[in-house]
């Protein structure tokens, strides 16, 4: 069983434990390519519940306060190419 099934978490946390589980992380631009999905699918209605699209949308109906993962770095590299590690 997926440890964001079983635990409360935020969206992005949420999002991140989807990229992690399912296998999308051997970069840092597929784990922000992974969690982008996961939260686009939530957004329009996809398969998660309401509750985790009120999560995502911070309880806004309007849809205004979405969001979206990004990255920070304290030197500058190709996301895509850079290895993700634990």
């Amino acid at each position: 069983m997926s440890l964001s099934k079983v635990t409360s978490t935020g969206a992005m946390t949420y999002a991140f434990i989807e990229a992690i589980e399912m296998g999308h992380a051997k970069t840092y631009g597929d784990i922000l390519t992974s969690m982008r999905t996961t939260i686009r699918k939530i957004e329009s209605g996809g398969a998660h519940s309401s509750l985790l699209g009120m999560l995502f949308t911070r309880g806004r109906h309007g849809g205004d306060w979405k969001q979206e993962p990004q990255l920070t770095a304290s030197e500058p590299f190709d996301v895509f190419t850079k290895r993700f590690s634990l």
